[in-house]
């Protein structure tokens, strides 16, 4: 008895020596992508925000911008620029996407900002996501998530493009002017559920207005309005002043008496 619960000692031992150096693998992994993307940000980034991400005078502080916005920046190519004054707008992403995560991991590494939202559309309920961005989001860019002019040389950018992620990023991270949102999950799920349905939404009756802006109704009533008074001026410069009196006073009751 006394060699069997030695030799069972024995084997717990080693199973629990060789799961220990497992169990802490995940936090090593970790602190390696934060030091490989400190790297890759000393490199690309801390020539504006700084090497601790404090801010220069050629970028802000983002030591609590959180992983939903270092990512959403980076996944969207809208960082790094290569301007300091231009804006920051969707284009092609510079770095791959193992560097991304490094960069990510490391920027979330400086402060307490939030972290990636885990967003799922499948089963969104569209109508609660109409309402919500009804309320929260239509009016910067716009009913249709067409973008527009928002003020003080601010632009709300189309949404044609936002994936789920891109936009559970955006609302936890609030990029530029944009403010932070507090949605529970299902809220955030039915918004990106609603903005990807706008991506192609269908359009039983026929062409749809063009998706450019929050007054794209208006705007194209006010066109055709116009193009019905030069057609109008038109006509009636064709049909010259005696034509048009002529006709004029053939539609005269008087006329039509004298006709009888």
């Amino acid at each position: 008895m006394l060699l069997a619960g030695g030799l069972v000692i024995s084997v717990a031992g080693t199973v629990a020596g060789a799961l220990a150096p497992k169990a802490a693998a995940p936090a090593a992994a970790a602190v390696t992508e934060a030091s490989r993307g400190e790297q890759l940000f000393l490199t690309s980034c801390a020539a504006c925000h700084g090497p601790q991400g404090l801010g220069t005078v050629n970028g802000p502080d983002i030591q609590n911008a959180g992983a939903a916005l270092a990512d959403f920046m980076l996944r969207t190519g809208r960082m790094p620029l290569g301007d300091t004054g231009a804006p920051a707008q969707r284009g092609t992403p510079v770095f791959s996407d193992s560097d991304r995560q490094a960069i990510v991991a490391y920027v979330a590494s400086l402060g307490q900002g939030p972290a990636i939202p885990n967003v799922v559309t499948s089963g969104a309920d569209l109508a609660a996501g109409r309402n919500i961005f009804a309320a929260n989001c239509a009016a910067c860019h716009g009913p249709a998530a067409g973008g527009g002019a928002i003020g003080a040389g601010y632009v709300a950018p189309p949404l044609n493009q936002a994936d789920a992620t891109t936009v559970g990023e955006a609302v936890v991270s609030g990029p530029g002017p944009m403010p932070r949102f507090s949605f529970t999950p299902d809220q955030l799920n039915n918004l990106a559920g609603y903005v990807e349905y706008l991506r192609n939404p269908p359009h039983p009756g026929g062409l749809s207005s063009p998706d450019v802006g929050p007054v794209t109704e208006g705007f194209l009533a006010g066109m055709t309005l116009l193009v019905l008074l030069v057609v109008a001026r038109w006509v009636a410069v064709r049909r010259g002043p005696d034509e048009a009196v002529a006709a004029a006073e053939a539609t005269t009751p008087e006329s039509h008496e004298g006709e009888a």
